[in-house]
Formats: structure tokens, sequence, C-alpha cells
């Protein structure tokens, strides 16, 4: 902690060890945003209407017959049947309890390590905020997708990318600069 206590400490000056620490806690968090976009993906789809679908409760349900054993009926094709199941509060309430403990903590971290880079404070406050609102925004777009309005669905896509390419950024940036020498001119605080 005296580390980022200090005005003029940087991640390059950090031991091996640290350094060690900090990486794999990047490669982790590089990881772990991945694969929470093939979720997202998989979940909503990649388009707004899957998310409007999820949350707003207008999922379609198809209805395979193709394992089925016994006699084979000749029926005409029929559009799947529609069931419409709203994301109950409950569930609601359970993902953003989860979300929560663990976005606030990974912001935390990823935004001290974020500090001990050489850019300028301006720079780090504007990265910084960018990944606590976009993140702010991504944990309220559910809400207000199933409470507000289905057409605020756009929030959520929007919010997720922002987050992911902020958050990103202040991921890998650091790793870079920890890892090289320090760049030949430095801008001050």
């Amino acid at each position: 902690m005296r580390q980022f206590a200090s005005g003029g400490f940087r991640i390059w000056n950090l031991g091996k060890e640290a350094k060690l620490i900090y990486s794999g806690f990047g490669l982790f968090s590089l990881c772990a945003l991945f694969v929470s976009m093939l979720f997202y993906e998989d979940l909503v789809g990649s388009h707004v209407a899957g998310v409007h679908n999820y949350y707003a409760g207008q999922i379609n349900v198809a209805v395979d017959h193709a394992g089925a054993t016994g006699p084979k009926l000749d029926l005409p094709d029929e559009a799947p049947p529609k069931l419409v199941v709203a994301v109950s509060y409950r569930k609601l309430l359970e993902v953003t309890h989860f979300h929560l403990f663990t976005v606030p903590v990974f912001l935390l971290i990823t935004a001290h390590l974020f500090m001990l880079t050489g850019l300028s404070s301006t720079a780090k406050s504007i990265w910084i905020v960018a990944a606590f609102a976009s993140s702010l925004l991504h944990l309220a777009a559910p809400w207000l997708i199933r409470y507000v309005s289905t057409s605020l669905s756009f929030l959520y896509p929007i919010s997720g990318a922002a987050m992911a390419a902020s958050l990103s950024w202040m991921t890998i940036y650091p790793m870079v600069v920890m890892w090289t020498h320090p760049p030949s001119r430095q801008v001050a605080d």
C-alpha cells in the first residue's frame, strides 16, 4: 500500500514478484472479460432484440421432434410456440447482488494498478470514471429494461461494450508499462 500512497512511484518500479502477481491478475481479468462477453452473447444474442426478449419476456422456444420415437405424423409446419417469461424480480436481485459485490472490487484493484502508470492525472481520471460509469449503467440496464421501458434495451450492449473497452485498457496498459522500460517522456501528474 505504501507504493500506492507515494506520489512518485510508478508501476515499472515494482519488484519482479509483484509484477508476476499483478500480471496474473491482469490475465485472469482479461479472461473474465472475454468469458463475460461470450456469456452475454450466448444469453441474449448479439442484437438489442435479444436483450429485449430476455429481460422483457419474449423468448421463442423451439420444439425439436427430430429425436422423438413412435409413429410419425404428417402435420403441417407450424411456427414454434412462444413462451413469454420475463426475468423475475428475484432473479434480477440475485444477479445484481452478486455483481454489486464483485464489480466494485474488480474496479478498485484495476484502477489502483492503472493509477501507477505514467499517464496524466486527467487521462487516468477519464478512464477511471468511464469504467465506473459504464459498469454502473451496465448493472442498472436490466432493471431499466425490465421495469422502465424495453426501448432502453440498447443501453445493455452499449454499456457492456464501454465497460469491456475501458476495463480492458485499464488492465492491458499497466501490464505493458509494468514490464517495459518507462517511457522516454513522462507526463507529470
